[in-house]
């Protein structure tokens, strides 16, 4: 029986490899060293950075915490950044092998198919059924909420160790673990998910918490387990945090503490549950609604569809009378009204309070953005799913219902952002940036943070040289706002831009070029002339800001 379940697990895992790389691949296999899996902001370098980041600061011995290769020389504190080390550190071999970009690609099609296969093993552990499993794996690891994130926020992708926590759970509360067992397996996800998203993580905590007052609340029959669980999970956390004591040391010590600007703007639309966005089938049709929804469409994650919401109906009709049912169903509401954030709002538009917005802003919630809750929605929803297919009854409308809720989540594949070659100028993909840009020099780079891909520029040439700007968060560093200087630095348009201003940036922080790749050298050479003639070399215009030395053996 058990070499069994293990072979089941296995077929259920490469099943849902299959399936990750039949929608993921297609778009980036012509490339895929150079194209990167989501293609609507230029998010992903700061991933793609993060993958090359930390096996050179490590490998170098440099603090991994803190780089000084971005916003020059000031340098920023990567504990209040997505820059995944929990990814970033297992994927080394392939970043050092075959870069960056590509570790990145191979990250993003396994994060839907752990996140399905995680699943699959907590809902096989509930039902003891494969196939209503299989469903439950799906539904939650190729939920609208994750291949929404797989479009550039692999951070909120990575949730695949959300189920292995509610399965410790439940072994724990069932007698089916002992308490030290417990606290390690426990401690190593929490720890774990805390280099992948601290924000996952402090949903995960509240979550935790709404969950085991509701099942004191709603099962009687566990109050007692949930008594003696109490000091194993405060130990859990406990030994969590020492685990991760260095990310936990510069989170606290950070003076660069701001808030995600505009993180409660980030709901969900109560249509949004119902209608899909662009990224789901479907999408083609829906284009127009889904536009009034509020966020972006990569936070557009709350989308299960009619068919997924009918089976829920059923399953909570049906079974109202079960305690975990009513669990499951007071769950799912938290989750859903948690989604809407501080206002309701449906179809754009927005109207009564709602209960976030008694915390919205309040330290630590003012990070976290509501839509991004809907993870919750999804994971409850594929669970009820499961149970639903294992309780049995008349076998065509349960496959029907189940078919039709499988195909409403399928991506939107015709949807053409689902990959994007980034402009990485042949200065830094053949190497020749060694003799045109001076080791470890400070570099002004146009485009500038997240209106180019300078950040890929640098992991490309394994961090030759420093940035004087950068984009691993969308809040710049003080020291780079300086009013004399900010146009430049905050990424604004070429018309905000003086030669001035880069001339003062480069005195500020001691840059010695500007690099302008040729894309965009109509909009910025009328603008930096004052600078002097640039030279045009691999894809770029690069300009002398110094004595000269930089051109020294430059290839034209």
């Amino acid at each position: 029986m058990w070499q069994r379940a293990r072979f089941t697990s296995a077929a259920a895992l490469l099943l849902y490899l299959a399936l990750a790389v039949a929608y993921l691949v297609p778009p980036i296999a012509s490339a895929p060293e150079r194209r990167h899996i989501g293609g609507l902001f230029t998010d992903p370098q700061i991933f793609i950075w993060s993958f090359a980041w930390w096996p050179h600061a490590i490998g170098h011995g440099l603090n991994p915490f803190y780089t000084h290769a971005i916003w020059s020389p000031d340098g920023v504190n990567l504990a209040w950044a997505t820059s995944v080390p929990g990814l970033a550190i297992p994927f080394t071999p392939l970043t050092l092998a075959f870069g960056p970009t590509f570790a990145y690609n191979v990250a993003c099609i396994l994060m839907p198919a752990l996140a399905a296969w995680t699943a699959y093993l907590l809902c096989h552990y509930l039902t003891g059924r494969t196939l209503p499993s299989l469903v439950g794996g799906y539904l939650f690891g190729f939920s609208s909420y994750v291949l929404s994130a797989e479009l550039s926020h692999i951070h909120t992708a990575a949730v695949f160790l959300l189920p292995l926590v509610a399965l410790l759970l439940l072994r724990f509360l069932r007698g089916e673990t002992s308490a030290r067992r417990f606290v390690v397996l426990l401690a190593l996800a929490l720890a774990w998910q805390a280099t992948l998203s601290t924000e996952v993580l402090f949903m995960l905590t509240l979550a935790l918490a709404v969950s085991l007052a509701a099942a004191a609340l709603l099962v009687p029959d566990v109050r007692a387990g949930l008594r003696r669980l109490l000091a194993p999970l405060g130990a859990a956390y406990v030994l969590a945090a020492v685990l991760v004591s260095p990310l936990v040391y510069f989170v606290l010590s950070s003076s660069e503490k701001t808030p995600n600007p505009g993180a409660s703007a980030f709901r969900g639309d109560l249509l949004e549950f119902v209608v899909p966005t662009r990224a789901s089938f479907g999408g083609w049709w829906s284009a127009g609604v889904a536009a009034h929804y509020p966020a972006n469409d990569i936070e557009r994650g709350a989308y299960l569809g009619m068919p997924l919401l009918a089976l829920l109906a059923w399953y909570w009709l049906t079974q109202r009378r079960r305690p975990a049912a009513r669990l499951l169903f007071v769950l799912f509401v938290v989750a859903a009204v948690a989604t809407l954030g501080s206002r309701l709002t449906v179809d754009g538009t927005s109207s009564v309070w709602l209960p976030w917005s008694l915390v919205a802003h309040r330290s630590v919630f003012e990070n976290v953005m509501p839509v991004r809750f809907s993870l919750f929605c999804a994971l409850v929803a594929a669970v009820a799913a499961a149970l639903w297919l294992a309780a049995g009854g008349r076998v065509w409308p349960r496959v029907a219902l189940t078919v039709l809720a499988l195909v409403a989540v399928v991506p939107n594949l015709s949807w053409g952002a689902w990959s994007r070659r980034p402009d990485v100028p042949a200065l830094f993909r053949n190497g020749s940036y060694r003799e045109c840009i001076p080791r470890n020099a400070n570099v002004i780079v146009v485009p500038v943070g997240p209106r180019g891909d300078s950040m890929i520029w640098q992991a490309d040439a394994r961090f030759w040289f420093r940035i004087a700007g950068g984009y691993i968060t969308p809040v710049v560093p003080p020291g780079f706002l300086e009013p004399a200087v900010q146009h430049v630095t905050t990424a604004d348009r070429p018309s905000e831009v003086t030669a001035g201003a880069v001339r003062e940036l480069a005195r500020l922080k001691g840059a010695s070029l500007v690099v302008v790749a040729a894309a965009v050298a109509p909009a910025w050479a009328p603008i930096l002339r004052p600078l002097g003639p640039p030279r045009a070399v691999g894809g770029t215009l690069i300009y002398r800001l110094d004595d000269g030395s930089a051109e020294h053996g430059c290839p034209a």
